[in-house]
């Protein structure tokens, strides 16, 4: 099978964090930014990051832009270069385009002048924040749909130490732990592995069953 190849296309914070981790899992790539130095802080990773305009048609079909699987608009704040960076990507061929969109107004204008999927970074952000606010034990929040979301909890030091089977979260809350951090390394836990103190769990769930998880285990109410 073919190796999946992307076009990642403006190289901020969260562009360059897209392609290092699409060079990580050996994908192959093609970065672009109208900015000298963006281009050259990712060069040492990448040998194919090119500067260039990415409202320019001709210029993004000599870099072989129409050939990608997938084609990413990863600035946000420049509207208008976003827009015609859509049209431009879907005009020469690209299948699917994910555009990030900071301002929700624009997302369906996006949707419709050609992008496959939305993303809003920020607007994520911002809820995994609200999440954390004031719940200590909690660590990462991560929205997975209109329902479901997935959160690190780190568990109360007086915890008395419990094996899955005993806690049995899937049947009292609802949720499943899908991962445990100890000592700086992660597993996957299994039904006879336990839950220690100072632990980190990575729960899957509505927000209501990970709160009343959380509350069992760590014996507090959120507040």
């Amino acid at each position: 099978m073919a190796k999946k190849s992307f076009a990642v296309i403006g190289l901020g914070q969260f562009g360059r964090s897209i392609v290092e981790e699409l060079v990580d899992n050996g994908r192959d790539v093609i970065a672009i930014d109208s900015d000298k130095e963006a281009v050259k802080r990712l060069s040492g990773i990448l040998s194919t990051c090119f500067i260039a305009d990415s409202t320019d048609e001709i210029a993004l079909k000599e870099l072989g832009i129409k050939d990608v699987d997938a084609a990413i608009v990863a600035f946000g704040s420049n509207k208008e270069a976003s827009v015609l960076t859509t049209v431009v990507l879907r005009e020469i061929g690209v299948k699917q385009i994910i555009v990030r969109v900071d301002d929700d107004y624009y997302a369906p204008i996006i949707k419709k002048l050609g992008a496959t999927e939305i993303i809003s970074p920020q607007k994520a952000a911002g809820v995994a924040l609200a999440n954390r606010l004031g719940n200590i034990d909690y660590r990462d929040f991560y929205k997975l749909d209109e329902k479901y979301s997935i959160i690190s909890i780190l568990i109360n030091p007086s915890f008395v130490p419990q094996t899955l089977i005993e806690l049995n979260p899937r049947v009292k809350f609802g949720v499943n732990i899908v991962l445990v951090t100890r000592n700086g390394r992660s597993f996957v836990p299994g039904g006879n592995d336990a839950l220690l103190p100072d632990d980190t769990c990575f729960v899957i769930g509505t927000a209501k069953e990970i709160r009343s998880f959380r509350e069992a285990v760590n014996g507090r109410k959120v507040k």
